[in-house]
């Protein structure tokens, strides 16, 4: 601003011109020497004038308005009074501040205009962040509708818990449900022609469902999602058929279980297809943005096909009213789908809990109370033949409240019990049982007719049936041959000798049948050949004497052993016992204490014991919505040299605009105006313009942010895996956006703003502020840097190709060879742009010769090194740009051409394969492949082709999908468990590479002991732990077990781009240690041959149809892995290349300023005859050479640094793409030179060359 007044130090002369505001007035001025240094916008309004006298600068301004009737005549202004003040009336601060902007619009609208692009790819970021955690939120909430908690155990439950625990609960509605995975076909199992989908989930529901979900009640028959209709082609009225598993009483792979007859096929009809956006069409328990495959049936057809229907009592038939069973229970209010807060929805979880554990019965866990009123005492029992560990530890703690005596008891089937030296002698298929055999009343005594009870774990005690029949007596040896449980589902039968202690009279307690737990289709079968046989009977050699047995004493053990011994031989995961017996006290009814206990017990079962709880789904969802994928920061990274190039604009555009203001604020330094008033003159104006072009870049970031959501639907969507994200603007972020992007934009422009206006008046008035050209000498440091990078690039380069680099693993899955290749490629970069900078300061004399485009070429050259320091920055920066776009672009992948190797993330696998149902039965073996219901009669290339496969079966503990594919944050992964022989198999074959894993056999940290409540070791994939967990080597992961106890895994190693990303890898034994109930296998890696593979793939997805079996090439996995990160690629190769074309525009600039600078330089050679298109080709060509530099340099270092994985055949990079990516950015470049070449041709030569002159 002007001061308000100042004196004159003497009267002066002054001269009047007639260019006065006003037509009656005249301006007095002091005479200048040189008026073609005022700045144009006081020459062009004459306002104000610099003061002179006698060629000394006073300092100090005057003005007077006189009244003239001939304005254009020269008058002689008076002499003015020296120590009278002037004041000035003409401006006020404001009205200077407003001319300035108006005078000068066009350079701050280009500062307008850079600050609003930073501040809109800056918002925009924001935004997309916002949209996604927005858009994953709601597509929770459509997921689950009403649904806002589920009940769920380990095992099915009755039904009428549902109406139990609405008098508890009230309010919500409560729908009890069947919830089982399964798959979906059209025609028949036996048809090879049909269409299957496997990993569908099976929904049994009944009208309360569909009043959670929000719509009418569909049509009987089935209601399917819309993926499903569209992967299976079906429409309205077609026939499908549903195949689910039919649920085990006992474990299938327990000695007992069912497993033959293992599914079940419905065939219905296509009733209803849900739309995406509807509920049942996306609904899940687990969090996903992908669309899930649903079928929805009626849920007392399905209860009836799986046998779990209600069934009432018929004393004729001697059947037992049997509940209808379900395992699932969904829990909502209907009035809002909007979620509890969190605190308030945990504790509504744990109160539900509550009440399901006040309401539940012991035939909701399957258990139950025998009462032995005739021995005084009660038998704890499971329908699943076993008793788990805790379940008997609740009871047993009952019992020792009230010191009540118990005896646990262990049972056994045998299938032989021999005398060894007498073949004829022997008995087939009886009890064994272990338990205190020393134990008073009412759990003993045993009568022994001679001898005593075992002790030791090889030695039993016979019942005198069994001893008659085998001819034996104690101390004789006794042969029992008893079928264990394989790991793959097969019964050998091991036998053993054990030496007879005793013999025990067929009377009291050891004639007890009860001691053997009632199992449906054994216990109560009247003879053998009633039997539901578990394993294939030898019927032919059951005697006549054993039928007697079974007539007369069914169960009763024939054998005896101690509890330990029986533990010894016959313990199983699911359970060390198969009753506990607990003693009726004295003066007790026994159907009252019965009563007692059975409260007393329930009360003592909690959820770790029971495994049943509430679980708060929406609650959940909601909190996973906030993403494994920080989106924000991605679009940030992704738009990094979008923000920087326009931030490097604002400067430099700035800076360009204060430098052709230099001699106006030089001017006023000069005529008294305080330095700090002159910066804040210039400075905020600056900051005005920054917070301007603020406001105006939010607008844009939300169009920017649409446009970046609708490329993550269509373009980029292999990033996101849906289409269902939307934009959502929060205004916090577009306050965020604003002020990052004016706050950082001010910095430069006060940083621009101070280096100019601390400059010297005198400088300003002479070259507006510029620095003097300088060019450097060469310097020892210089020419040392670069020796050192070109010897380092030359060196690294060399031994990578000869092979002294070892390939080996350095960190993070790079081996030594990439390393040192990529650091070869920096180098090469550091050496290029230091050489560049090399030559630039030499000093080449002040002269240059020839003629034509040579000259032409030299002189640009020259041109370029004026101002050395500004010419190597525009060139890093472009060289740096091109270096990291053309590197990402190189790095994408494409894992199908890669062949199966062992030490490769495909472990030498050519498929991999899953199933909705578990294989019992070995793949690699005949005999398992016949149990499975493969027939290869008269199909010998089948055979052939499963002979030549290798199969490595894995157990699967079913969790969330933990990989890069799901953007919601994982709570429970899934979990794959590896037998101990695929472990050694894995560590001897060396299968799969590993990252950051120090160990030598990393396979073999897998079956590192664990403590019963310490962490667990596993593996996983580096992309699961560090990109989707957000874990690390030693880092622990929490979870729970079969029980709802919190258990840690520590994570022990971590593969490198594997097919095992999304789930962790455990072995088998500490799997089925916090998952007992975890049957059969689920996961394959098949081992065969490419050219097979799609033949295997056939067969076996026909012959396993039942089973959900579906198979995929390992590549086409890995492929679907590694869409999301050559997507990610691709979106930094897109938003990259943009910056880098926004960065030449910088580039443009500069050649500006640096005709600006030059402008009397260029004045006087055309003064001199140069003419104005050789001109312009001087500045083409001085920015042709700067922006090829860069782009060649940055371009082949890249191509050094990638060079391994670009000769690697899975390397995947669009040369087109990217060799028009950098067209595109040289075209732009020299696109943004016209500015300069234009400001060439408009150059006044004689303003110039007097400039120069003053």
């Amino acid at each position: 601003m002007l001061p308000g007044e100042a004196k004159l130090p003497l009267p002066v002369t002054a001269f009047a011109l007639s260019q006065g505001p006003h037509p009656d007035h005249v301006m007095c001025v002091r005479k200048v020497d040189n008026p073609d240094l005022w700045p144009p916008f006081l020459r062009d309004r004459s306002v104000f004038y610099l003061v002179s006298v006698a060629g000394e600068d006073r300092g100090t301004p005057t003005k007077e308005i006189l009244p003239t009737p001939t304005p254009a005549a020269p008058v002689e202004c008076p002499s003015l009074n020296p120590l009278a003040p002037v004041r000035h009336a003409m401006f006020t601060r404001q009205s200077f501040w407003l001319s300035t902007i108006r005078h000068f619009a066009r350079s701050h609208l280009t500062v307008v205009l850079g600050v609003a692009l930073a501040t809109a790819v800056i918002t925009g970021a924001l935004i997309v962040g916002d949209s996604v955690r927005d858009s994953l939120r709601r597509m929770s909430l459509e997921r689950l509708g009403s649904v806002d908690f589920v009940v769920r155990g380990p095992r099915f439950f009755r039904q009428d818990l549902a109406q139990r625990l609405s008098t508890e609960v009230a309010g919500p509605v409560i729908a009890p449900a069947i919830v089982v995975p399964g798959s979906v076909q059209t025609g028949t199992l036996k048809d090879s022609s049909t269409r299957r989908a496997g990993h569908v989930e099976v929904y049994g529901v009944d009208a309360a469902f569909w009043q959670l979900a929000g719509v009418p009640v569909p049509p009987d028959g089935l209601a399917i999602s819309r993926r499903l209709a569209d992967q299976l082609q079906l429409r309205l009225g077609d026939s499908a058929s549903v195949i689910v598993e039919i649920p085990p009483t006992i474990p299938r792979d327990a000695l007992l279980g069912e497993r033959e007859e293992t599914v079940i096929e419905l065939p219905l009809t296509v009733s209803h297809i849900f739309p995406d956006n509807t509920m049942p069409g996306r609904f899940g328990l687990n969090p996903s943005q992908q669309l899930p495959l649903n079928a929805f049936v009626s849920l007392e057809p399905l209860q009836a096909q799986l046998g779990l229907q209600f069934t009432p009592a018929s004393p004729r038939k001697k059947i037992l009213e049997k509940p209808a069973r379900v395992n699932a229970l969904f829990i909502g209010h209907t009035d809002s789908v909007e979620p509890q807060l969190s605190q308030m929805g945990l504790e509504m979880a744990d109160r539900i809990t509550r009440a399901v554990h006040q309401r539940i019965q012991l035939d909701d866990l399957s258990l139950r109370v025998v009462s032995h009123a005739e021995q005084n005492l009660l038998s704890i029992e499971s329908e699943r033949m076993f008793l788990d560990d805790s379940t008997v530890a609740a009871a047993e703690k009952v019992a020792a409240a009230h010191q009540w005596k118990t005896s646990p008891v262990l049972v056994y089937l045998l299938n032989e019990m021999a005398n060894p030296n007498d073949s004829t002698k022997y008995s087939m298929y009886s009890i064994a049982a272990g338990l205190n055999l020393d134990a008073m009343a009412p759990f003993g005594p045993f009568e022994f007719l001679s001898g005593q009870a075992p002790q030791a774990d090889d030695e039993v005690a016979l019942n005198e049936w069994l001893a008659t029949d085998t001819g034996l007596t104690t101390g004789d040896k006794i042969t029992l041959k008893y079928h264990m449980v394989g790991d793959r589902g097969e019964l050998p039968e091991l036998t053993k000798a054990f030496r007879v202690t005793g013999v025990v009279r067929l009377t009291g307690v050891a004639a007890d049948r009860g001691l053997t737990p009632q199992v449906s289709g054994v216990t109560d079968a009247e003879t053998y050949a009633d039997w539901r046989e578990p394993f294939p009977l030898k019927k032919d050699r059951i005697t006549d004497r054993d039928d007697e047995y079974w007539k007369h004493h069914k169960t009763t053990p024939k054998v005896f052993l101690s509890l330990a011994g029986a533990e010894t031989h016959w313990k199983s995961r699911y359970g060390q016992r198969t009753s506990l017996r607990i003693a009726i006290p004295k003066g007790y009814d026994p159907e009252a204490f019965a009563t007692d206990f059975q409260k007393q017990w329930l009360a003592a079962m909690d959820r770790s014991i029971t495994g049943m709880a509430a679980e708060p789904v929406k609650l959940q969802g909601l909190l996973a919505a906030q993403g494994t994928t920080d989106f924000t920061g991605l679009f940030i990274g992704f738009s990094l040299f979008l923000i920087a190039s326009a931030l490097m604009l604002v400067s430099l555009l700035f800076r360009l605009g204060l430098e052709q203001r230099g001699r106006e604020l030089g001017i006023l330094l000069g005529v008294g105006w305080p330095p700090q008033l002159v910066r804040w003159q210039v400075l905020s104006q600056g900051l005005a313009m920054a917070g301007i072009g603020g406001l105006v870049g939010v607008g844009l970031g939300v169009g920017y942010a649409q446009l970046m959501i609708h490329g993550l639907t269509t373009w980029w969507s292999g990033a996101v895996g849906t289409q269902g994200l939307a934009l959502s603007v929060r205004p916090l972020s577009l306050v965020i956006g604003w002020l990052i992007a004016v706050l950082v934009g001010a910095f430069l422009i006060m940083r621009a703003g101070r280096q100019l206006t601390s400059a010297a008046p005198r400088q300003l008035l002479t070259s507006g502020g510029q620095n003097p050209v300088t060019i450097a000498t060469n310097g020892t440091g210089r020419h040392l840097a670069l020796s050192m990078a070109t010897l380092t690039s030359g060196l690294l380069l060399l031994a990578g190709l000869f092979g002294l680099v070892p390939t080996t693993e350095a960190f993070a899955g790079f081996s030594w060879r990439t390393i040192a290749f990529f650091l070869g490629g920096t180098s090469s970069l550091a050496a290029g742009l230091l050489g560049l900078g090399r030559w630039l300061a030499v000093d080449r004399g002040s002269s240059v010769a020839g003629q034509g485009k040579r000259a032409w070429l030299t002189l640009a050259l020259r041109n370029a090194a004026r101002n050395r320091a500004r010419s190597l920055l525009t060139t890093s920066l472009i060289a740096s740009a091109t270096f990291l776009v053309v590197a990402v672009a190189s790095g994408r992948r494409n894992p199908a051409v890669e062949a199966p190797r062992r030490d490769s993330g495909n472990g030498g696998y050519s498929l991999v394969a899953e199933t909705n149902q578990p294989l019992l039965f070995d793949l690699n073996s005949p005999s398992g492949r016949t149990r499975l219901g493969i027939n290869l009669r008269h199909r010998e290339e089948a055979e052939t082709l499963l002979m030549a496969a290798r199969f490595t079966a894995l157990r699967v503990r079913p969790g969330e999908n933990a990989s890069c594919l799901n953007l919601y944050q994982t709570q429970m992964p899934t979990i794959l468990g590896l037998p101990q022989h695929v472990i050694d198999q894995f560590a001897t074959e060396q299968r799969f590479k590993f990252a950051d894993t120090r160990s030598r056999e990393p396979w073999r940290l897998l079956a590192e002991p664990a403590p019963s409540t310490g962490p667990i070791p596993v593996l996983g994939d580096i992309n699961t732990l560090q990109y989707s967990l957000h874990k690390g080597i030693g880092a622990t992961i929490e979870i729970e077990d079969a029980q709802r106890q919190k258990r840690s895994l520590i994570v022990r190693g971590m593969l490198d781009g594997s097919v095992f990303q999304g789930v962790l890898l455990m072995s088998e034994e500490h799997l089925l240690q916090l998952f007992p109930e975890t049957a059969g296998y689920r996961y394959f890696l098949i081992e065969v041959g490419p050219a097979q593979a799609n033949a295997l793939t056939t067969l076996l997805e026909s012959d396993l149809a039942d089973t959900g079996f579906d198979a995929e090439r390992v590549a086409d996995r890995l492929a679907d892995f590694l869409a999301v990160q050559n997507t990610y690629l691709s979106t930094f190769q897109t938003l990259g290349a943009l910056g880098l074309l926004l960065g030449t525009v910088g580039l443009g600039v500069v050649m500006m300023r640096n005709v600006w600078e030059r402008r009397s330089e260029l004045a006087l050679l055309r003064a001199v005859g140069f003419t104005t298109p050789t001109l312009r080709w001087i500045v083409l060509l001085e920015n042709a050479c700067l922006l090829g530099f860069g782009l060649t340099v940055g371009t082949l270092a890249a191509a050094v640094a990638m060079a391994p994985h670009l000769l690697s055949i899975s390397a995947d990079v669009s040369w087109p793409g990217l060799a028009a990516t950098i067209l595109a950015v040289f075209v732009a470049g020299m696109a943004s030179s016209l500015a300069a070449v234009r400001e060439v041709s408009r150059l006044p030569i004689l303003e110039a060359l007097r400039a120069n002159a003053g």
